[in-house]
């Protein structure tokens, strides 16, 4: 379409050309009545309404998704969190901070978005919490002692699944670690503004908001976001 647009506005430029350099050489020979109805014709010219091609959409489509990945590559988004506990708590909270970082700033995970993560002591943009199970509740009427979750600031990791993952997944093979990446992924992911996906075909990687801890659906344990999940309402990416 853009083609078209071009050959028909070159067209048009050119009778026009054509017209202003024989009025300008000789302004005696044109009569200004045929000059004034040649130029309401030219208006008159409208551009065929032509479709774009699947071939074409597609085309657009991968150069603006490349142009937004390289705006998102040109600038590193650094994300605070603090983290705290809440409850009975037992576990190494030193490894869980380690292994939460390492998690949240891996080449496979978020970070892909240009997202660093940065733990600080306090007033940070989210607020990773380690909890006793039964605390999980308290935090939201959505929340239950079974499975971590997410509400409002807080990104809640209920200390039970941290520390032996669920029965679905461990029945499944799944191992201790990449259940801690994944849990951590997942619901980070809800605070970035990510509802919860199914699995795409049976044998795919599930997605990471997908509810892996309950049902992996027919898909294959993926502890990491899929391409596709690689946005955020909430950073505007």
């Amino acid at each position: 379409m853009r083609k078209i647009r071009w050959v028909v506005s070159s067209i048009v430029g050119g009778i026009a050309l054509i017209s202003t350099t024989a009025f300008a050489a000789d302004q005696q020979s044109l009569n200004p009545a045929d000059y004034s109805s040649m130029r309401q014709t030219v208006k008159q010219i409208t551009l065929p309404d032509i479709e774009q091609p699947d071939w074409l959409k597609k085309q657009l489509a991968s150069e603006a998704a490349a142009q937004a990945a390289a705006k998102r590559s040109a600038t590193t988004i650094t994300v605070t969190y603090d983290v705290m506990t809440k409850g009975l708590v037992y576990a190494n909270l030193s490894e869980f901070k380690l292994l939460a970082n390492q998690t949240l700033n891996d080449s496979r995970g978020w970070a892909r978005m240009n997202v660093k993560f940065v733990e600080v002591a306090s007033g940070g943009r989210f607020t990773l919490v380690l909890a006793e199970a039964s605390q999980l509740p308290t935090y939201s009427s959505g929340c239950s002692a079974e499975y971590s979750c997410r509400a409002g600031r807080y990104v809640v990791i209920n200390q039970d699944r941290w520390l032996g993952a669920t029965p679905s997944w461990n029945s499944a093979g799944g191992s201790l670690r990449d259940y801690r990446h994944m849990v951590v992924n997942h619901e980070t992911g809800h605070w970035l503004g990510h509802d919860h996906q199914t699995c795409g075909g049976g044998g795919q990687p599930a997605p990471v908001m997908q509810q892996q801890s309950i049902d992996l659906q027919g898909c294959s344990f993926n502890p990491w976001p899929l391409a596709s999940e690689l946005w955020s309402t909430q950073l505007g990416i």
